[in-house]
């Protein structure tokens, strides 16, 4: 399930909430945990992305050596 990162302008708080991407579209309540308050922002977070693979190349890992990819 993604995780959706937000901060609170009122009160600087970071904060994450889990959602499918339908409730996303629906819109999340983003109100923040901390103060309360609806004045969040919505932040870019880092992505993971799974093949299956057990290719540690394909895990996001380093690549083979000699590749110059690391």
């Amino acid at each position: 399930m993604p995780t959706y990162e937000y901060r609170c302008t009122d009160c600087e708080h970071d904060f994450a909430l889990e959602a499918s991407v339908a409730e996303y579209e629906e819109g999340l309540g983003a109100d923040c945990p901390e103060c309360g308050s609806s004045e969040t922002t919505r932040r870019l977070g880092s992505v993971v992305i799974s093949t299956g693979s057990s290719d540690p190349a394909r895990k996001g890992g380093c690549c083979t050596p000699g590749s110059g990819c690391c």
